[in-house]
């Protein structure tokens, strides 16, 4: 069977379900929708990724690469996250970069370094100007980086060499 957009939401609800307390679920999934519906949206710049290999996890692409642009993920234990540029940050300029975590972490409780992925939590993103911020940090992200070719296997697999 093909995953399709209902399908992985439905499958992030149930995985979000396991460590999710009923009051929160409602809250957390209307970040969800909203992510959904920003990135809806926009169908001549992102497109929903069909990943069949990872369960309860929603994510969008860029249009004409197979470069995610964002993901949403439950992971048990903990609060749902959103990824930003999951392995293709590295195609913004530092500048960029930095004001991305200034953003994220101006509405999250766990501070992001330099070099983390831009990541926050779902719990940040209820509240609505977090969730207003966010989506025009997306919105900056999008316009920012153009089309993205994703990272060769050669490029993922690559490990520095150290010269001395």
């Amino acid at each position: 069977m093909s995953l399709t957009l209902p399908v992985a939401r439905s499958e992030f609800i149930s995985a979000m379900s396991r460590d999710t307390v009923v009051p929160e679920r409602p809250r957390l999934l209307a970040v969800l929708d909203a992510l959904i519906a920003w990135s809806v949206a926009r169908p001549t710049m992102l497109k929903f990724h069909a990943d069949e290999g990872h369960p309860g996890v929603v994510s969008f692409e860029r249009v004409g690469s197979k470069a995610i642009f964002w993901s949403a993920s439950a992971r048990r234990g903990d609060c749902p996250k959103l990824e930003l540029l999951p392995r293709a940050s590295r195609a913004l300029t530092p500048e960029e970069r930095a004001n991305a975590t200034i953003a994220l972490n101006a509405h999250s409780r766990e501070e992001l370094a330099v070099g983390d992925p831009l990541r926050i939590g779902f719990g940040a993103l209820k509240n609505e100007a977090g969730r207003t911020a966010v989506l025009a940090l997306m919105e900056q992200l999008l316009s920012a980086t153009g089309p993205v070719a994703p990272p060769s296997r050669a490029e993922r697999d690559r490990t520095p060499v150290a010269t001395a």
